[in-house]
Formats: structure tokens, C-alpha cells, sequence
């Protein structure tokens, strides 16, 4: 067995991929990884091996419900949007509506109008102006909130108690937060529940329609209804808010592609996707557990066994994206696992995309000579948490 190396991370090497999984992708078989929590597991990096594992045909997010009936036990009755087959969809589905492509297409007008509000504030202020605090921490939180359905004037605490649950390492995740998080969600539901009446709107919060399901359908428990709303709100608010900074600071980091942006407006829909599969957002994916015996980029790997991916040593796959150490937003076809693979693949997809197109574009037309206020060496990156966060992000123009 291979010697057991700390996890690379890419808060260690200011945001940017962690030279070791570019060294490891290359190796016949796969390594042994110490993960945050103490365990250990292989880490998967090739593009062809990470889709295998996210497939989910051999492999499973659900690591407890795996070890609790290996153990002769039986797993807790309430569903998890970790679990696959029928429970993972019974979940999914409750929420999948209000991130069909139309439903968010529709909000084109307000992501726009909520962008040139903080752009106006950001203008106002004057230069230096955090974009990160400007623009990418509060877009985010407002879009989720509305799609929640909570008051957008609570967004900075709900930033704040999503930001102590995603924390891993000793004492990971943060207990009091997630008790504090799931009381504030555990006292919106009669709110909901008395604005609802005896309807649900078709154009109903997603928090409503959970209520709903919860009370008039016996589709999900209260326990299922406040972790589900938790998944959405996190997931609404980290990733996205590190892809609006991260890609900008990445844009500065490559001036003839900001060149190339700025002259032509319309490639912002590959740049963004370029952005995805090249500057890292997600630092740590979710561990998986084998079902079942299997052999994987060259090693056997055993049932029970943990399997940590790298979809951002992934998406430089150099089999799939020729060229792939170059970021070119002209880039196409672009397969990356940036919102992972199979059915797990993220709801908020539609969403995240929006608001970065929204984000990027009116950025770069308002202010045309947007620029780093400082070196971008001298930045601070967060670490020890699922998704990598650059602190700040001073800009002028």
C-alpha cells in the first residue's frame, strides 16, 4: 500500500492547483490520502476515474447508512440527499422545480438589478472597493434567500452559520452552528406555513413547497425538512460567492484572456465555464465509500474502502482538455465536473451560471479598466473548509 500523504489542498498555494495532485494524477495507482477528520481514503484525480466513482454504481456519499449496515445495524429512517436511488430522488425532487432552467431563467431580471445595486454601492464607495464583500459574498445570498424564501436582511447570519458548518478538521463540523442554523429554519415554519393558507402558489419559495410537502403530503419528516433547507442554503452560498471573486482574480491573473473578454462580451458563456474547470472553488469534495469490490485507475480497491476525489485535479486532465494548464475562455467542448457528475449533479447549476454571466459581464462593462488594487501574491485564502474562500479581493478602476 502506498505511503499515506496529507491532503493537498489549494488554500496552501494561494488558490491556485496544488502542484502534488498534477505530480499524483500521473502515477500508476492511486495514493493514500489523510483527510481533515483523521481517516484515510485513495485519492482519485484522473477525469475517467472521478466520473466512475461519481456515477455511483460502485460508490456511495451515503458513508454511514454503508457502515452502519456492514456493522449489522440499521441506518436512521430519515432520508439524506447523500443516500442514492430512490431516497436521493424522492429528496430531489421536492426542490428540483424551483431550479428548473425556466425558473431561473426568469430571475434573469433580478440577478441583473441586485448586481447594479452593489455595483452602484461598490461605485459610490469609490476605489480600493473589496469585490468580495461588494459583489461576490452578497449576490449569492440574496438569489438563495429569495429562492428560500428568507428575509434577505438575515442573509449575513446565514452566511455566517454556513460558513461554521463547512468547516472541517478537529471539531468539524460546528455543532452549535448547526443546531442555531436548523432552530432559525425550525421557526420559519409556521410562517410559511400561515402565509400558505390552504394553496401552494405556483411560484411558491422552496421552503413553502417543504412545508407543504411536510403537512399536506407526509413526504418528508421535520428532521428531512431542515436538512435538505440546509444542503440548498450552503449550497447556494459558498461556491458560488469563491466562483465570482476566485474567477475574477483569475481573469487579472491572465490579462490577454481579460483582453480577449472585454473585446468580445459574448464569450463570457464559455469564459465562465472555462473559469469552472480551471480555478478550483470546491477544496475538498465529499468522501465516498466502495459498495462493493472494485478496480479503479489501476488499484483494487476493497468494499468499505474511503475514496476522496479531486474533480480540480480532474478538470486538468490533460487526456481531456488538451492543453489543459492553460486557461482559455475560448475553450470548447468543455466537459468539466465543476458541478460534479450522474445524479448528484448540482441542482443549482442553472443558478450559480446566471449570476456569474450577470457577475462577469456587468463588471467588465461598467468598469472597463477594473483592476487588482494590490498584487495578487499578497491575497489571503482561506483553508480548512469544503470550499476555498479568497478573504478579499480589493479592486479599483
Amino acid at each position: 500500500m502506498d505511503r499515506v500523504l496529507d491532503f493537498p489542498s489549494s488554500a496552501d498555494s494561494a488558490g491556485e492547483l496544488h502542484p502534488r495532485l498534477v505530480e499524483l494524477r500521473s502515477q500508476d495507482s492511486l495514493p493514500r490520502v489523510l483527510l481533515a477528520d483523521g481517516q484515510e481514503a485513495w485519492l482519485v484525480t484522473r477525469h475517467e476515474d472521478v466520473r466512475t466513482v461519481l456515477n455511483g454504481r460502485s460508490f456511495t456519499r451515503d458513508v454511514m447508512g454503508v457502515r452502519a449496515r456492514r456493522s449489522g445495524q440499521e441506518p436512521g429512517s430519515a432520508r439524506s440527499v447523500n443516500m442514492d436511488g430512490r431516497p436521493h430522488t424522492e429528496l430531489r425532487a421536492l426542490v428540483s422545480r424551483a431550479f428548473a432552467v425556466r425558473r431561473i431563467e426568469a430571475m434573469t431580471p433580478r440577478i441583473q438589478s441586485w448586481t447594479d445595486d452593489l455595483l452602484d454601492a461598490m461605485e459610490a464607495e469609490g476605489p480600493p472597493a473589496d469585490l468580495v464583500a461588494h459583489l461576490a459574498v452578497p449576490l449569492p445570498a440574496l438569489a438563495i434567500c429569495e429562492l428560500l424564501g428568507f428575509p434577505v436582511e438575515d442573509r449575513d447570519t446565514l452566511s455566517g452559520w454556513c460558513d461554521r458548518i463547512t468547516a472541517i478538521g478537529d471539531g468539524a463540523p460546528d455543532q452549535k452552528a448547526w443546531l442555531e442554523l436548523t432552530s432559525y429554519i425550525e421557526r420559519q415554519v409556521p410562517v410559511k406555513r400561515a402565509a400558505r393558507g390552504d394553496g401552494l402558489a405556483p411560484d411558491a419559495d422552496i421552503l413553502t413547497r417543504l412545508v407543504h410537502a411536510h403537512d399536506s403530503d407526509n413526504a418528508l419528516s421535520l428532521e428531512e425538512l431542515l436538512s435538505l433547507t440546509v444542503v440548498v442554503l450552503a449550497g447556494g452560498l459558498e461556491t458560488t460567492q469563491t466562483a465570482i471573486s476566485a474567477g475574477m482574480l483569475r481573469l487579472f491573473r491572465n490579462p490577454e484572456q481579460l483582453d480577449k473578454l472585454r473585446a468580445d462580451p459574448d464569450l463570457v458563456v464559455p469564459a465562465v465555464e472555462e473559469l469552472l474547470r480551471y480555478q478550483p472553488v470546491i477544496d475538498v469534495n465529499r468522501v465516498q465509500i466502495a459498495t462493493e469490490a472494485v478496480r479503479l485507475g489501476g488499484q483494487q480497491i476493497r468494499e468499505g474502502d474511503l475514496v476522496q476525489v479531486s474533480i480540480n485535479a480532474a478538470n486538468r486532465d490533460e487526456t481531456v482538455f488538451p492543453d489543459s494548464e492553460r486557461c482559455d475562455i475560448t475553450r470548447g467542448p468543455n466537459p468539466h465536473l465543476a458541478f460534479g457528475y450522474g445524479a448528484h449533479h448540482c441542482l443549482g447549476a442553472a443558478l450559480a451560471r446566471l449570476e456569474l454571466h450577470t457577475a462577469f459581464s456587468t463588471l467588465l462593462r461598467r468598469f472597463p479598466n477594473l483592476r487588482p488594487a494590490v498584487p495578487p501574491e499578497s491575497l489571503s485564502w482561506r483553508g480548512g473548509h469544503v470550499t476555498l474562500r479568497l478573504e478579499e479581493l480589493p479592486v479599483a478602476w
